[in-house]
């Protein structure tokens, strides 16, 4: 049994590195990686239009603002129907 004597002495010794690389392992996983971005990036695509700017209403925001109200009014399911609002509990 002389083996094993020599492998308790070694177990001794690995046992503190192993329980280091195990912690540095675990610990790895919580560190934040930063995520912006390295250099100022510039859009070489077209610019967007404007919404409102078109041939109905020729760049005019308050027109088109007024149309988007008028819209949604004929969304709402009990304004397009003759049913009473449910009452509320």
């Amino acid at each position: 049994m002389i083996g094993a004597g020599r492998w308790q002495q070694n177990a001794r010794r690995a046992a503190p590195v192993l329980v280091f690389a195990v912690s540095v392992l675990g610990l790895s996983g919580c560190g934040e990686i930063d995520q912006k971005a390295k250099t100022e990036k510039i859009y070489s695509g077209k610019k967007d239009a404007e919404a409102y700017d078109n041939t109905k209403f020729a760049g005019d925001k308050s027109k088109w603002e007024s149309a988007m109200v008028e819209r949604s009014k004929t969304q709402n399911e009990y304004n397009r129907t003759d049913t009473k609002k449910p009452a509320a509990n």
